[in-house]
């Protein structure tokens, strides 16, 4: 779904050396790449499609390089972690598949490998799919190959690519159940350090790109985070509140897939039509690009987990993951559930200073350079490219339609990983019977509209009843008179 929202777009952002048959001879691998990885029966096919997909994305980040000159720096960072990556797995597959007797995925299930030469692997495999989600330390490559990269490619690599390092995580315990605590406790760690990390540096950032990069950082943390969650409740004896962790961390990989679409292709709509990366030379651009600013606008919304958009749904199952886990019988749980609560909390705080920042620097206010005043593409009072519209609003769209269908996909997320105990009720809600929790996103907004209703028609009926009228400021109130430098950055 990505790849193609991705495609449509880049028909008409597509340009120079992007736009040539070997960048879409490369698209087309990739995307296959990717689908193949999770198509893989045995190690040896997974590795296949996983170089694959590694080396077509690496072609892809190279595209612009004759016009750009930090792009090759940028794409040697890549492929030495990709390949680093590709490493890893492959010393971490041996060593399973040296005590299984066989490279498929049902001969290493069968091993139930433990003690010392299972660690090496978990440990190898862990830093192997890590390397690819993006989790700090190995997080390197991302905020250096997600800017150089054309746009429609970025939104393919973040809300993708990066996912497959999470599949690959899952299917490391998998094949390796029933690990000794300091497993979960290892993913827990990578998790919440990620998070945070990248949520900070993303707050700080004016690079557009680069601070998406890093919130993806943020936000894969925060899904290993929900697997790490979920394998040290599983552990402790707490399999039902184990299960709504897997269930946000699957949530949680949609609902970035769907809001980091639109963010990044909002982005490449920008850089398209200005040139500029740079938030603080932006501004303005919601009055002659109103589709961009809409797109983008719901993907900062479901990035900030803001009512009702998937990443709304997603954070909320795994707060009640965290608030349903008991740690009355287990002090190291006791420990950990609020500590890791805290960050969570934090990173949902910063994720929303990061998002307002980004969204009202670079659409509201005046224009900060003549690039954001005067954008090449203007056309009207609206954005010029019919595919790049539509793949602008179809992803936008995507961050809120799922936001109201949390009830068939936690279901049918939780069916593929063989975990009970969800159930869809009401208007597309979602419940987790076994905590007693339950979400109603259709009645929550139903309610708001109510809310809503009788002040819109109050303040539509003093509108008729006092119309506006424009006069002289004799004071500027800190707008009027002043020059866009003096706006906020």
């Amino acid at each position: 779904g990505v790849g193609a929202l991705a495609a449509v777009f880049d028909i008409g952002y597509a340009h120079g050396p992007a736009a040539s048959r070997t960048a879409w001879s490369a698209y087309a691998v990739f995307v296959l790449g990717m689908v193949g990885v999770p198509a893989a029966s045995d190690v040896l096919s997974f590795l296949l499609a996983w170089e694959l997909m590694a080396i077509a994305s690496t072609v892809l980040v190279l595209a612009d390089h004759a016009t750009a000159t930090p792009v090759r720096a940028a794409t040697l960072w890549y492929a030495v972690m990709t390949h680093l990556s590709f490493l890893l797995l492959m010393a971490g597959f041996a060593v399973l598949a040296a005590l299984a007797g066989g490279t498929s995925f049902e001969h290493l299930r069968g091993v139930f490998a433990t003690g010392p030469a299972a660690s090496v692997a978990f440990v190898l495999l862990t830093l192997g799919f890590g390397t690819k989600a993006g989790l700090v330390p190995m997080h390197v490559w991302l905020p250096r190959a997600h800017p150089e990269a054309p746009s429609h490619v970025s939104a393919a690599m973040s809300a993708a690519m990066v996912k497959m390092g999470v599949y690959g995580l899952l299917l490391t315990l998998q094949l390796l159940p029933n690990g000794p605590r300091w497993w979960a406790l290892l993913l827990l760690l990578l998790g919440l350090a990620s998070a945070l990390y990248g949520i900070l540096q993303a707050s700080v950032n004016s690079d557009l790109k680069r601070l998406l990069a890093y919130s993806t950082t943020e936000n894969v943390g925060l899904i290993v985070t929900a697997i790490g969650l979920g394998a040290l409740l599983n552990g402790a004896g707490q399999p039902d509140v184990g299960d709504v962790a897997t269930v946000a961390a699957l949530l949680l990989v949609v609902s970035h897939a769907a809001f980091k679409t639109a963010l990044f292709l909002g982005a490449g709509s920008i850089l398209h039509v200005t040139g500029e990366r740079d938030l603080d030379r932006l501004g303005g651009l919601v009055h002659t690009h109103p589709y961009t600013a809409a797109s983008f606008g719901l993907g900062a919304l479901g990035a900030t987990a803001l009512p009702v958009t998937s990443g709304f749904v997603a954070e909320w199952v795994l707060l009640q993951a965290l608030v349903h886990g008991d740690g009355r019988t287990d002090r190291l749980i006791a420990v950990i559930l609020p500590l890791s609560m805290g960050v969570v909390a934090l990173t949902l705080g910063l994720g929303l200073l990061t998002f307002v920042k980004a969204w009202g620097i670079a659409f509201l206010a005046r224009p900060r350079s003549e690039r954001a005043a005067h954008p090449i593409n203007a056309r009207g009072s609206g954005d010029r490219s019919v595919s790049m519209i539509a793949g602008l609003l179809a992803s936008g769209a995507v961050v809120v339609v799922l936001g109201f269908l949390a009830g068939p996909l936690s279901v049918a997320l939780a069916g593929a990983v063989g975990v009970r105990g969800v159930a869809s009720t009401g208007l597309l809600g979602v419940a987790f019977p076994a905590v007693g929790v339950q979400l109603e996103p259709g009645a929550l907004t139903l309610l708001a509209l109510a809310l809503a209703a009788p002040f819109v028609a109050y303040n539509a009926v003093l509108a008729r009843r006092h119309p506006r009228r424009d006069t002289a400021l004799p004071w500027g109130c800190g707008r009027a008179r002043t020059s866009p430098r003096f706006e906020y950055t």
